[in-house]
């Protein structure tokens, strides 16, 4: 009879337990609609929000003083907590505050903030940590069964659906009993981690039988697939060329139109030029000529200290000056002086017309040949 009733047992446990993962997801993602559409996809502001550990700590050294030599609290919600403590094989331990607990100022200030406590917390084990006061953090303390604040609470995420409780403090917690749970949850995790290992393997072994299934489904449907692909590619083929050839067009409309445009706006650049360079001086006593590639020439007379890019700017807008006008003087786009002899190129643009002796000199305008596209 006992053999009986406890075969029987096991599978109304097994379908309990089902039922009751399925009410805790259901929970979850109530409290989760809920937080979201009372508070906005960021929480409540008061702790910087449920994913933001940071904010916590800073709203306990407001609280508390800012000497607090906190833990690290991890950066993330807690279901965000879970999933990596599984992925780094570590336990996770969970710190609930609330500002109206009797002893929540002596656990901040002399528990949570020991040096021992604090090393070990860091070192060996992943820290979550909330306000009551929050939806996130109070569903949690309901999932954990805290009875009494502040509670620093060690969890097991054996799995996605199964967390599980390995110990607790909470209400008027010494640094003593702290030290000896978070010891005794580390001696033991070895044992710990050889379990999630194993629900890992599981799991890994679960994904790999839905993806064989996935993959079974695939290959069923690839024929359709492949036939759809090859009218599609001859669609595309067909569009692509009718586009390609379109394109072309464009392109090359759009480049005739970008050289008159530019044409256009250098012309106006050296108009401009031209109407600032003004007449020549009294003081202008270095005559420079110059000659043009279609063998025009033209010439200006210069203040000895003009440096060599006044007689660039010269060069450039000669075809605009008043005393050229009709004469059709074409000046290249891009353009280099040179001396006539010996050959030598004119870079040295702040050097002076006396510096370079180019008084009485007669320069060639060369034209500078651009790469095509």
């Amino acid at each position: 009879a006992a053999a009986a009733a406890t075969t029987a047992a096991g599978p109304a446990s097994s379908m309990f337990g089902w039922l009751a993962r399925g009410i805790r997801k259901i929970a979850v993602a109530g409290f989760n609609l809920l937080c979201t559409f009372i508070f906005g996809p960021n929480g409540p502001r008061g702790l910087g929000g449920p994913a933001s550990g940071a904010a916590f700590s800073r709203a306990l050294t407001t609280t508390y003083g800012p000497n607090l030599q906190l833990p690290r609290f991890f950066e993330g919600s807690f279901a965000q907590a879970l999933q990596a403590a599984q992925r780094d094989l570590k336990l996770l331990v969970v710190f609930l505050h609330s500002e109206h607990a009797r002893d929540a100022r002596s656990f901040c200030s002399t528990v949570i903030c020991n040096d021992v406590v604090r090393t070990m917390l860091d070192e060996n084990f992943l820290l979550w940590g909330g306000d009551i006061a929050r939806m996130e953090t109070h569903y949690v303390s309901q999932m954990i069964h805290a009875r009494q604040y502040p509670c620093l609470c060690v969890l097991l995420p054996a799995s996605v659906d199964e967390v599980r409780v390995i110990g607790a403090v909470q209400g008027e917690v010494q640094v003593d009993a702290t030290i000896s749970l978070l010891a005794a949850c580390f001696e033991e995790m070895e044992t710990h981690r050889a379990e999630m290992v194993a629900r890992s393997a599981q799991q890994v072994e679960d994904r790999h039988l839905r993806e064989q299934q996935d993959q079974e489904y695939q290959e069923a449907l690839e024929m359709d697939r492949k036939r759809a692909e090859q009218q599609a590619a001859q669609e595309r083929a067909e569009r692509e060329a009718r586009e390609a050839a379109e394109a072309e067009k464009r392109k090359e409309e759009e480049q005739l139109a970008r050289i008159e445009a530019e044409r256009v706006a250098l012309e106006e650049e050296r108009r401009q030029q031209a109407a600032r360079l003004g007449a020549e001086g009294e003081d202008a006593t270095a005559r420079v000529a110059l000659r043009l590639p279609a063998g025009q020439r033209a010439q200006r007379k210069f203040r000895p200290t003009a440096t060599l890019a006044d007689v660039y700017a010269w060069a450039g807008c000669v075809g605009h000056l008043p005393e050229n006008e009709g004469r059709s003087l074409e000046i290249p786009r891009r353009f280099m002086l040179k001396t006539s002899f010996p050959t030598r190129d004119l870079v040295e643009m702040e050097s002076t017309i006396q510096d370079l002796q180019l008084a009485g000199t007669n320069l060639v305008l060369a034209e500078i040949e651009e790469d095509e596209d």
